[in-house]
């Protein structure tokens, strides 16, 4: 157990500190490690022979093993932060229950037995009566003081148990990664590798082993951009029972330990992540659903573990085969459970009017893919685990930061970069759709300061701000960015009006699409967009709005076709 003296000699802070300077190294590392391998490449552009392809073969071991050491440092530096935030807390609650009891006379063991003072008045019955009083008091202190520390000596050991883990995987890091280079399953390139590299892995494997890849190893290439959708789906599919096990084992973890701890989540945040690991449950069991109502699509993205929320993308159609491939990534209060089947059927609305427009001139027999990307976490405004006044203050102060945006445009850029390298079209045309929040994330993906972006539109609705003036600061030729702002839609394109990211993208050089009711040039009349949610939703009359037509006319590459402003 934990004693009192114990705890007065104990720094939480320092394991911060500590799990601060691991993460600090590991970073170095990781540069390190990129350095070399991008030598390595740099020389092989211009070296050939069995030596080139030998360096070339153990670049590639080296960096997997390197990912490898990378991650359970990670994971080293998560848990030393993880203790910090939760032994100083308990920490301080146990301390101040015993100096309390001290102060107010209780006598108090080092193992936090409590016992009441003596008092003599003179009076024996007034005696008899305060004396009986205080030890009533001094068991009610013993209550709270005793748990108090049985919490910290759980949390300690928590801690300890997360470290050695750790500890446990950094050791065997350079092992499990020599065995598998070295046996007939190559290991996969590093988790931050390119979409080019990603491919190159996929291409140099036989039949037999991409075959035992999907079946025993499909975390290798499910969340992999640049692999084939349908090899990224099927190793996603296959993960549903591995994944709906473990969180179910967390949920009890968790409930477990609420349930054996007087202070509840107070000190640990139990109660939090019991809550995210019930949502994410959820968000399983939606996705399972979307898969089965769309048995033609492409799970491309199931992350059920990296976030406090789930993540996924999901493609209607094929897009490795599409002609035409867009991808809509969502804004505020978008997740899994409550948005994601919308955001799907919306895309395959998109994709069927962005074939009928292609039929209408003349190009039908070119194809259309249209994914919905939830691949990072939009900020949410009262669907958190606390109470909806707080988790709704936390989701608004995030949508006018862009912290959220910023960790998700890598990831979309990575995405797009793979959708262009897994494609069997000499040059498929990519559109990018970003409403709301999304459209600051997609405009910073496609500022992603790597060689250069696979996208050849991209449409801003209902938009706060894309972080950019013209078409050239998103690497697109002029008069391929378009915007859409409709009169109705308030709150988050008046951030744009005060510059908060960027130019007000309502009023820029950018093309300027009609949000209002009228008669497309396909001769349909279309509902106006009156709300933020309505502009890839169907009108009164079960039509595209205006809005929804003008983007699968971009979509379909068929510029010529859409209603300005």
């Amino acid at each position: 157990m934990v004693t009192l003296s114990q705890l007065r000699t104990w720094q939480p802070d320092l394991l911060a500190t500590a799990g601060d300077a691991a993460a600090a190294a590991n970073r170095v590392f990781g540069d390190a490690t990129t350095a070399a391998a991008t030598h390595v490449d740099s020389a092989r552009a211009t070296w050939r022979g069995d030596a080139a392809e030998a360096a070339g073969d153990r670049s590639t071991s080296e960096r997997a093993a390197a990912g490898r050491v990378a991650t359970a440092v990670t994971a080293q530096a998560d848990a030393l932060h993880r203790a910090a935030s939760g032994l100083g807390p308990a920490r301080t609650a146990a301390l101040a229950i015993a100096d309390d009891a001290v102060a107010s006379g209780f006598a108090v063991t080092d193992d936090g037995r409590v016992t009441a003072p003596p008092f003599v008045s003179g009076n024996p019955v007034a005696d008899l009566m305060l004396e009986a009083h205080l030890a009533e008091l001094a068991q009610v202190l013993e209550a709270r003081l005793v748990p108090a520390l049985d919490t910290v000596a759980e949390l300690d050991a928590r801690a300890a148990a997360a470290l050695d883990a750790a500890t446990a995987e950094l050791g065997g890091a350079g092992t499990v990664a020599k065995s598998i280079a070295g046996g007939d399953l190559p290991a996969p390139p590093a988790a931050d590798a390119s979409a080019d590299e990603n491919e190159k892995y996929w291409d140099s494997l036989d039949e037999e082993q991409r075959r035992r890849i999907v079946d025993e190893h499909p975390d290798w290439v499910g969340n992999r951009d640049g692999i084939p959708a349908a090899v990224r789906h099927e190793a996603n599919v296959s993960r549903f029972d591995e994944e709906c096990a473990r969180l179910e084992a967390e949920r009890d973890r968790l409930q477990g330990a609420l349930d054996d701890n007087l202070f509840g989540g107070t000190f640990t945040n139990d109660d939090a992540a019991l809550w995210y690991t019930e949502q994410k449950l959820r968000d399983l069991e939606e996705i399972e659903n979307i898969v089965a109502a769309n048995p033609g699509g492409r799970l491309m993205l199931l992350d059920l573990q990296s976030g406090e929320r789930g993540m996924a993308a999901f493609a209607v159609g094929d897009p490795d085969t599409a002609d035409h491939i867009s991808v809509t990534t969502p804004g505020l209060n978008t997740n899994i459970d409550e948005s994601f089947n919308s955001m799907v059927d919306e895309a395959d609305a998109l994709k069927k009017e962005a074939e009928k427009q292609l039929d209408r001139a003349g190009r039908g027999d070119e194809t259309v893919a249209s994914v919905a990307w939830l691949g990072y976490e939009p900020p949410q405004a009262g669907t958190g685990p606390s109470n909806p006044i707080s988790d709704g203050l936390r989701g608004y102060g995030d949508v006018v930061q862009t912290d959220r945006a910023n960790a998700g445009a890598p990831e979309l850029a990575s995405f797009f970069d793979g959708l262009d390298v897994a494609s069997t079209r000499p040059d498929p045309h990519i559109s990018a759709l970003g409403h709301s929040y999304g459209s600051l994330t997609t405009g910073l993906a496609l500022q992603d300061p790597g060689p250069g972006q696979p996208v050849d539109d991209a449409v801003f609705y209902g938009s706060p701000g894309i972080n950019a003036g013209d078409e050239s600061d998103l690497g697109l030729a002029e008069g391929h960015a378009y915007v859409m702002e409709a009169d109705g839609d308030v709150f988050i394109p008046e951030a744009g009006k005060v510059g908060l990211f960027g130019p007000d993208p309502s009023t820029s050089d950018f093309e300027q699409l009609s949000t209002d009711p009228g008669r497309s040039p396909d001769g349909i009349t279309r509902d106006g967009v009156g709300s933020h949610s309505e502009y890839p939703q169907f009108g009164e009359n079960q039509e595209l709005r205006m809005s929804g037509y003008n983007m699968a006319s971009i979509v379909a590459g068929l510029p010529d076709q859409v209603v300005y402003r």
